[in-house]
């Protein structure tokens, strides 16, 4: 794909897919690409959302709340 805003998409696609298959850890590592992709993609109100879910979850992820805060999907 030619653009990081595109990849980015790509790899949101791919989180929210993973979320609703009910695969925190794919879900949270697709977020994380989209982050490396595109930063200011992670911040968009609908990603903040997923971040969150992801957050408050059962399953514990290491480096989720650092992402969240990072990300503006919790505050400090």
């Amino acid at each position: 794909m030619p653009t990081p805003e595109r990849r980015a998409r790509a790899w949101t696609d791919m989180a929210r897919m993973w979320h609703a298959l009910g695969n925190g850890d794919e879900a949270f590592a697709a977020l994380r690409r989209v982050e490396q992709e595109a930063a200011q993609e992670v911040r968009r109100p609908a990603l903040r959302a997923l971040t969150s879910s992801l957050l408050y979850s059962p399953a514990h992820l290491q480096g989720l709340r650092e992402f969240a805060l990072r990300t503006g999907a919790v505050s400090a």
